[in-house]
């Protein structure tokens, strides 16, 4: 089986959240202004450590699943962050109007969910199909 490029791009897009995610984290601390240390939180997990997990499963344990799976996973997953994270940020840095940030929260954390059941989905298949040739 040739390999995926599907974990190298889960690595990219975690390793772009990540410098984000530092650098938003520096201008917190030199402005002293954390009113949204919690949207910053959220980009850290859900983009930088998250789509990096998501990348190692793909990478090892996850090699034999299809390319499909792994293009909608990282898809909806990336989608989600991209929606969510500027919603929060405008939420709790009260920068816009709710009937823009309010939507994009939603939606956002929405696809996150679905992009956690995708995955989630697919590694327990992947042990259920590991046991089931061992056993």
């Amino acid at each position: 089986m040739s390999r995926s490029r599907w974990p190298h791009a889960f690595f990219a897009s975690a390793a772009f959240y990540a410098m984000v995610g530092v650098s938003w984290g520096l201008a917190m601390g030199m402005t002293k202004n954390h009113a949204t240390y919690s949207a910053h939180a959220h980009l850290n997990l859900l983009g930088w450590l998250s789509l990096a997990m998501m990348g190692t499963f793909y990478a090892t344990l996850g090699q034999d699943v299809s390319n499909k799976v792994k293009a909608a996973n990282f898809v909806i997953s990336n989608l989600g962050v991209l929606l969510m994270i500027p919603g929060l940020f405008m939420y709790l840095g009260q920068a816009g109007p709710s009937a823009v940030f309010e939507p994009m929260i939603a939606a956002g954390s929405l696809l996150v969910v679905l992009g956690f059941f995708v995955f989630g989905v697919t590694a327990i298949r992947g042990l259920f199909h590991v046991l089931a040739k061992t056993a």
